[in-house]
């Protein structure tokens, strides 16, 4: 009942993202890049969009979501409705954020797919393999911007959270691009610069560090969650 509830009320903002990413990826290909190397800065920068754009549509499939786009002040229908299920605020959390997960991590999969399969010369610079590898450095370093969310949705109106998330991601990308921020530290670095599809490596550390800050997030949002009287 919570998964499909949780569905109903993201579903519409999932397609949403994937008709941006859509989107971006006929501009990709209509216009193709000459050199390679303006391709992969078209990378860098479209993968950390749509990283942001994910984290602030999804993130938000905590306890205070509203379906679709429709935005309302204070207790709706759908909270009230929510609440009143018998089940603990960790599970109504815990399902909420899995399943915005995992439509987030549907959604960068098929953006990595499509730019390897709309961009010739990316698909002949980089293996299957390190395709998989770029995927997943997406996700783990978009799992903290996407738990940033999830935190600000335990205490926030639907509009702020959204603002909050773009404006909290873009100050974060501001900071590590303007500062020397360590490169074990900088997620933003990870998905662009040091990422599979363009340095060939692993950023092993900057994913580690972009999980284990998830974890963080997700445990104040449940101390929020279960202390707040909604």
């Amino acid at each position: 009942m919570l998964w499909y509830k949780g569905w109903l009320e993201t579903r519409v903002r999932t397609l949403f993202a994937l008709a941006f990413i859509g989107f971006l990826l006929y501009t990709q290909h209509s216009s193709p890049l000459p050199a390679l190397h303006s391709q992969l800065d078209r990378l860098q920068f479209s993968g950390q969009l749509v990283a942001i754009l994910v984290s602030a549509l999804l993130g938000g499939a905590g306890i205070v979501t509203q379906p679709s786009f429709q935005a309302t002040k204070g207790l709706h229908g759908s909270i009230l409705f929510t609440l009143s299920m018998p089940v603990s605020r960790w599970r109504l959390l815990a399902v909420r954020a899995g399943l915005g997960a995992l439509e987030a991590s549907v959604v960068l999969s098929l953006f990595c797919c499509g730019v390897w399969i709309a961009s010739p010369m990316i698909g002949a610079a980089a293996a299957p393999f390190e395709l998989f590898q770029q995927t997943a450095t997406l996700i783990a370093c978009a799992s903290s911007l996407y738990c940033l969310s999830v935190l600000l949705a335990t205490f926030l109106e639907e509009q702020l959270r959204v603002v909050g998330t773009m404006v909290g991601c873009y100050a974060l990308q501001w900071l590590c691009l303007e500062f020397p921020v360590p490169a074990p530290i900088n997620i933003f670095r990870a998905m662009g610069k040091d990422s599979p599809m363009i340095a060939h490596t692993i950023p092993w550390t900057p994913m580690a560090y972009s999980l284990a800050l998830s974890a963080i997030l997700l445990f104040a949002a449940l101390k929020i969650a279960q202390s707040r009287e909604y």
